[in-house]
This record gives structure tokens, sequence and C-alpha cells, in this order.
């Protein structure tokens, strides 16, 4: 059911390239600026607080580990 319920919906979009690359791009930008701002913070805590937090480091490995499996998820789909 769950199918033809979303073909009716969304059977009249058509997605080119240009939103797949759109949303790549974007996706793509979003990580960067994560990891900037993650990196920044940990860089932060070891120069003035001089202690290294487990958590914002558990939190850039999770963000990296996110895009390394959608890339192999969009591999495998497409």
């Amino acid at each position: 059911m769950l199918p033809e319920m979303m073909a009716a919906l969304f059977g009249d979009l058509e997605v080119d390239e240009r939103f797949r690359m759109h949303r790549y791009y974007s996706s793509r930008f979003a990580l960067a600026v994560g990891l900037v701002l993650i990196l920044g913070w940990v860089a932060r805590d070891l120069i003035v607080v001089d202690q290294l937090r487990s958590d914002l480091l558990i939190i850039g490995g999770a963000m990296g580990a996110a895009k390394l499996i959608a890339m192999a998820y969009y591999r495998i789909a497409h």
C-alpha cells in the first residue's frame, strides 16, 4: 500500500542531474563546515582548557562515519 501511495503522491516529480548535484554539494559543504567547527572546538579545548574531551571526538567520528555510510549507500543504490 505504501509504495502505491508514494507513487501516486510523487509520481509526477522529475529529478534531474542538477538536483542531485545540488544535493551532493550541499551535503558535502555541510559536512565540511561541521568538521571545521568540531576541529576548532577540539583545538580550543586543547589550547584554552588543556583537556581533550572525548564527546567532541565522538561527534566528529560520527560525522565522518555518516559520510562514509552515505557514500557507500549511494554507490550501491545508484
